[in-house]
């Protein structure tokens, strides 16, 4: 039985269309983006070297413009040194020997006389200041004006050049944040008592944010 042409004609187109089918499939297939390789996507820009920062210079007190980078620290006000005097004689006044000792340097020392290389001693401050406790009595002083903050007398570095602020002091000695107050002693004695000279110069010397009494220097002997 020979197929009618109709029949024919109906396969035919169905073959037709199953090819287009499927070329328009593999071409969609080699049009399909390609996935990024993951390695790349991990990339990253070169590295550039950078030398490491450099330690700033340890700070000081005073510098040259010619001398480059340098690190200076802050001035302490003059405020500080006037508290550190104050806190001195609150101290005697109580006879609080061990009160004394954090308002002194390391090295601090009591200068006992007025004249240049006169032959006086220079004990240990807080020792000689111990000592005087021992053999005086302070608290008589309780309630006296031993001195007035508007007599004293201020000198920093600078000034000492020019004034020096006690005939025992070398203005070359003095550091560049050191301050010396001279202090005129208003009760210099209680009856027969004689308790101070009649004037301490208290050289003092910047420690971090304080100053701390680097020497004293006075005009009494403890006999």
């Amino acid at each position: 039985m020979i197929p009618s042409s109709k029949t024919s004609d109906s396969i035919g187109a169905r073959r037709i269309r199953s090819l287009a089918a499927a070329a328009l499939f593999l071409t969609a297939c080699a049009g399909a983006a390609v996935p990024p390789d993951d390695g790349a996507a991990r990339r990253r820009p070169d590295g550039v070297a950078i030398d490491p920062i450099s330690a700033p210079p340890p700070p000081r007190d005073r510098a040259d413009a010619a001398e480059g980078l340098v690190t200076l620290r802050t001035p302490l006000g003059i405020d500080r040194a006037l508290f550190t005097v104050h806190e001195l004689f609150r101290k005697i006044v109580v006879e609080d020997g061990e009160g004394l000792e954090p308002l002194f340097t390391r090295d601090a020392r009591a200068v006992t006389t007025l004249a240049p290389g006169g032959g006086g001693s220079t004990p240990q401050a807080l020792l000689f200041w111990q000592g005087r406790f021992r053999k005086l009595d302070y608290t008589k002083l309780t309630g006296e004006l031993v001195y007035r903050d508007t007599e004293l007398t201020i000198f920093r570095a600078d000034d000492a050049v020019d004034t020096p602020p006690h005939p025992a002091i070398r203005g070359e000695a003095l550091a560049g944040n050191d301050v010396v107050i001279r202090v005129p002693i208003l009760t210099p004695r209680v009856g027969a008592d004689r308790l101070f000279g009649e004037e301490m110069v208290v050289w003092l010397r910047r420690d971090g944010d304080h100053y701390r009494i680097y020497r004293i220097l006075e005009d009494f002997q403890l006999h």
